[in-house]
C-alpha cells in the first residue's frame, strides 16, 4: 500500500516538474506600426534584433512582433514580454510598466517629422469638421499626442477634426486613398509623393527600447550594432523621454507675450553745445513794410 502510495507521489512530481522547472524564455515584443510602414519588415526587424540581443545577453531570445496596441498593451500586461522596441509616442502610453533605455536611429536620426497629408486643396483650417486617420493607442492619450506635439498646443485636434483610429501606417494610407478620411497623419517619410504635405512638425522622438522587468541593458547595449532598418541604438537618459511625455501628457509651457522695444530718442546735442554759433533768423521787413495796391475809402 506505501508503495503504492509513493509510485503516485513520483508520478504526481513528474506531471508537475516540467512546468515547475521550465525556465522561463526571454522574449522581445516589437509594436512599431509607425515607425515601419510594412508589417513584414516590422516582423524582420523584431527577428533580427532578437538574434542579435540574445547573442548580447548569452541567452535565447524569442520575438513577438504586435499588429494591434491591445495585443501589446496585453502582453506587457500579462508579464509575458521582458524587453520590447515600440514607437515613442506609444511607449509613453504604457507609464510606469515600461523603463525606456535607447532610442533606435533610422538614418542616424533618433528623432522624425510627421505631417498631415491631403489629396484635396487647401490647408490644416480647411479641415474643420473633416477625417483625420490616425494611428491607435491607448485611446484618450491619442489626441493629447497629436494636439500637444504635432500641434505644439496651438490646435486642439478633438474639436478640429474627426479622429479616425486605424492600426497603423499602411491603414491610414489606404483609407486617405479609398477617401475614408480626408487626411492622415503619418510620419514625413512614409508620406506619398503624389500627396499633399499640408503641415510638418517638428521633430518628434521615434522608436525606443524599453526593458519591462528592470532588467539591465547597460553592457549588452553597447554590443548592439545596427539591425536593418535602424542604423543604432543610442542610450537615452532618463530626462530626455520624461521631458517629451510630459509635453504628450500636459503639452508645451504657456507661450510669453512677446514685448517690443519701444525706439529710443536720441536728441543731436551738437546744436545745444555749439549754440553760440548760431545766427538770429529775422524776418523780411521788405516784404512785410510793402504797401497795398488798394487804396482805403476815404
Amino acid at each position: 500500500m506505501k508503495t503504492a502510495r509513493l509510485l503516485i507521489g513520483l508520478l504526481l512530481v513528474c506531471a508537475f516538474a516540467p512546468s515547475a522547472w521550465a525556465q522561463k524564455k526571454t522574449t522581445l515584443g516589437v509594436f512599431l506600426p509607425t515607425s515601419l510602414a510594412d508589417g513584414q519588415e516590422r516582423f524582420q526587424f523584431a527577428e533580427k534584433l532578437a538574434a542579435q540581443l540574445g547573442t548580447s545577453l548569452g541567452d535565447t531570445v524569442a520575438a513577438k512582433s504586435f499588429g494591434r496596441y491591445e495585443d501589446f498593451s496585453k502582453a506587457i500586461s500579462d508579464g509575458s514580454l521582458d524587453f520590447a522596441v515600440v514607437d515613442g509616442w506609444a511607449a509613453v502610453q504604457l507609464g510606469s510598466k515600461a523603463t525606456p533605455v535607447a532610442f533606435a536611429a533610422l538614418s542616424g536620426d533618433t528623432a522624425q517629422r510627421w505631417a498631415v497629408i491631403s489629396y484635396g486643396k487647401g490647408a490644416v483650417k480647411d479641415l474643420s469638421g473633416k477625417r483625420l486617420a490616425i494611428a491607435k493607442g491607448a485611446g484618450p492619450s491619442d489626441p493629447k499626442f497629436v494636439s500637444n506635439v504635432i500641434f505644439a498646443g496651438d490646435l486642439d485636434a478633438q474639436k478640429h477634426f474627426k479622429l479616425v483610429s486605424v492600426p497603423n501606417v499602411e491603414s491610414a494610407l489606404k483609407m486617405l486613398e479609398a477617401k475614408g478620411a480626408e487626411a492622415a497623419l503619418v510620419p514625413l517619410s512614409h508620406a506619398p509623393k503624389d500627396a499633399k504635405v499640408l503641415y510638418r512638425s517638428a521633430k518628434v522622438p521615434g522608436a525606443v527600447l524599453v526593458t519591462l522587468h528592470g532588467e539591465d541593458l547597460e553592457e549588452s547595449l553597447p554590443k548592439l550594432g545596427a539591425v536593418a532598418p535602424f542604423s543604432a541604438f543610442v542610450k537615452m537618459q532618463s530626462k530626455d523621454f520624461e521631458d517629451f511625455r510630459k509635453l504628450v501628457q500636459q503639452g508645451p509651457p504657456r507661450r510669453q507675450p512677446v514685448i517690443v522695444d519701444s525706439p529710443t530718442l536720441r536728441v543731436d546735442t551738437d546744436a545745444l553745445v555749439t549754440s553760440g554759433e548760431l545766427n538770429p533768423v529775422l524776418p523780411n521787413f521788405t516784404t512785410a513794410m510793402d504797401v497795398s495796391d488798394e487804396q482805403p475809402d476815404d
